[in-house]
């Protein structure tokens, strides 16, 4: 219960980031909400996996910059960060 209260948290921070154009999300808050949603530990995040988060699903493709299918960490902090 905790892990999925951090993870909403998480997603409503960086929603209010994207919403604002300022980063607000904290480093240590995107690099968890990363993790919880790489549920295989490969250190990307798949379309499968994004849908659980409607946010990052919804931003997917954007967001995907070198456009393998696949969210890298690097990836996914930049658009928490941006």
């Amino acid at each position: 219960m905790k892990q999925l209260t951090f993870l909403i948290g998480a997603t409503l921070l960086s929603a209010a980031a994207l919403a604002a154009g300022e980063p607000v999300t904290p480093p240590d808050a995107a690099t968890a909400a990363f993790e919880s949603l790489d549920k295989n530990a490969d250190e990307q995040i798949s379309k499968t996996e994004a849908a659980s988060d409607k946010a990052v699903s919804d931003s997917f493709a954007s967001t995907d910059a070198n456009g393998d299918g696949y969210l890298s960490k690097e990836e996914f902090l930049a658009r928490t960060h941006s």
